[in-house]
């Protein structure tokens, strides 16, 4: 039974204070280094998406040019023509966007929205996509109405749910396509889910090798960044075994390495030669590593525990990747915090312990399994 006090009303003061002061350093820091006037850089691409706005990028005139292999600008422009382009409407939409998040995993869980929203504070990322145009909120937002739709099994929630992945990258909605796959009927070992996860990771292996050519844009990319920093030479060495076909035996390192890696690197906090990603990124990587350590202390980092299921996927589908962004896994942290204040260790969201689920019609559109 879902508590009566979700604590929606507090969570909304909150994030209106947090709005309020958002709107101060934007006056007095932000905007200025989103126009490049500043070297203080807390966002990733919003200096990118704003160029993009204004047509500054001759390769995206329109909306097919928004969505590619190597960056979708879809999700972002969207917000930012909304916005019409006015960082003070940015900062406003993505705090409606971050409440109607919390609002729809509170009332779909039965959770405290307010203890959700503190916990996701501890995250500079959190900060961050509340002060800029960036895809990590309309992340939350999919995560949001994924939750409701695996609650509620509502195809049209599906539907927007998926809407949502088209407008932030498109590994996001590859990666809804294989939960519905893996959590459907047609999945014979949907019940063991270690398999369910073993199986999957031989697949992308293997397809990661035969679509080789068509990811090459990727790998480009990364081979170019790679040859400006200064590493071990550790995550080159993970990639080189993954472009052998052996994804899933170095997984858990690439995973682990990609998740909390930079978290440790209190070196480069010391002295930062990029702030998002020496600050922001790490800071961000080190609050994932300290909310795993809470969630294994209290057992709920177990394939059992569907929201930790969903991440692991998550976390499947997105290392494969060769770009090393800790940015692209803001959803794992927020998929942990939300197992973290669940009223139970087992939170119903897939599968027959899932509320409001019924044998009609509906049910079933995915096949989804009961």
């Amino acid at each position: 039974m879902i508590p009566r006090r979700l604590h929606l009303l507090p969570c909304a003061l909150l994030l209106c204070i947090l709005t309020l002061l958002g709107a101060i350093f934007l006056f007095a820091v932000g905007i200025d280094a989103l126009q490049g006037r500043s070297d203080f850089q807390f966002f990733a691409d919003s200096n990118t998406y704003h160029e993009a706005a204004s047509g500054g990028i001759p390769t995206i005139q329109g909306i097919g040019d928004a969505i590619a292999i190597t960056g979708n600008f879809l999700g972002p422009l969207l917000i930012l023509w909304l916005a019409g382009e006015n960082d003070y409407v940015v900062l406003v939409l993505n705090a409606v966007l971050m409440y109607l998040s919390i609002r729809i995993i509170a009332k779909s869980l039965g959770l405290d929205a307010l203890r959700l929203l503190i916990v996701l504070l501890l995250n500079p990322l959190t900060i961050s996509s509340l002060l800029s145009v960036n895809k990590e909120i309309l992340s939350v937002l999919f995560l949001a109405l994924l939750i409701r739709a695996y609650c509620n099994r509502s195809v049209l929630t599906f539907i927007l749910a998926m809407a949502v992945s088209v407008l932030v990258r498109w590994q996001l909605t590859v990666f809804f396509l294989i939960l519905i796959g893996l959590t459907g009927r047609w999945n014979p070992v949907r019940r063991h889910r270690g398999v369910s996860i073993v199986l999957l990771l031989l697949a992308l292996s293997a397809l990661y090798v035969a679509l080789a050519p068509i990811l090459e844009p990727v790998q480009v990319n990364f081979e170019s960044a790679a040859a400006e920093y200064e590493g071990s030479g550790f995550y080159e060495w993970l990639i080189d075994v993954q472009n052998a076909g052996l994804y899933w035996l170095i997984f858990p390192l690439k995973a682990a390495h990609l998740l909390f890696g930079s978290g440790l690197r209190m070196d480069r906090l010391l002295n930062p030669t990029e702030i998002y990603n020496d600050v922001w990124q790490l800071l961000h990587s080190t609050a994932t590593l300290v909310l795993f350590v809470f969630l294994w202390r209290a057992r709920r980092a177990r394939l059992a525990n569907d929201l930790f299921f969903i991440s692991v996927v998550y976390v499947a589908v997105f290392a494969i990747t060769p770009i090393y962004a800790a940015r692209y896994f803001y959803m794992v942290y927020v998929l942990w915090a939300v197992a973290l204040v669940s009223r139970t260790p087992f939170p119903p969201l897939i599968g027959s312990r899932a509320k409001g689920l019924t044998r009609g019609r509906a049910s079933h559109a995915f096949g989804l399994s009961t």
